[in-house]
């Protein structure tokens, strides 16, 4: 007959290889490929990060126009090729070819708890493509200016016109 502090350390044992091995490596697996993120275009969320996966094509003019007050907003708006990611790698970068709208508009920003930034219902029209969130267009440029509505909390309103 065994005894019980043996059977209580064999339990503990596989309890932590479970939690330490197992589990994490099952949820990386399924969230991995059961999301299946490889198959949808991706954006980034700077400057400098579109320029290391190599899809940065140029920094857009912007002006911002408060009706509140923002304090410490970072804003800048930028064209970027569109790509998606590998089914490898969240770091490999293919860029998206045989498409209409192979250019993303996006925005470096911060505060994204606290404000919200959406392009004006008459101006999605202005982008050649709209996904009801991000805008997508035939060239690398603007044909027309773009306004995005700053929401935020306490009642911080606001303006961006980009071109």
């Amino acid at each position: 007959m065994k005894k019980p502090g043996s059977i209580i350390l064999v339990l503990i044992t596989l309890i932590l290889i479970y939690y330490i091995i197992l589990k994490p490596y099952i949820s990386n697996y399924v969230g991995w490929y059961g999301y299946k993120v490889w198959e949808n275009r991706s954006k980034t969320e700077t400057i400098k990060e579109s320029k290391e996966r190599k899809v940065f094509v140029k920094e857009l003019q912007y002006q911002i126009e408060y009706s509140g007050d923002i304090k410490n907003f970072h804003f800048i708006p930028y064209i970027e090729k569109g790509f998606k990611i590998s089914d490898k790698s969240i770091k490999d970068t293919r860029i998206i070819t045989g498409t209409n709208f192979p250019y993303n508009i996006c925005f470096e920003r911060n505060l994204k708890d606290s404000i919200a930034i959406y392009y004006k219902k008459q101006d999605e029209k202005k982008l050649d493509s709209f996904d009801g969130y991000w805008g997508y267009l035939k060239s690398p440029y603007l044909k027309d200016s773009l306004y995005l509505q700053i929401d935020g909390e306490s009642n911080n309103e606001g303006v961006i016109k980009i071109w």
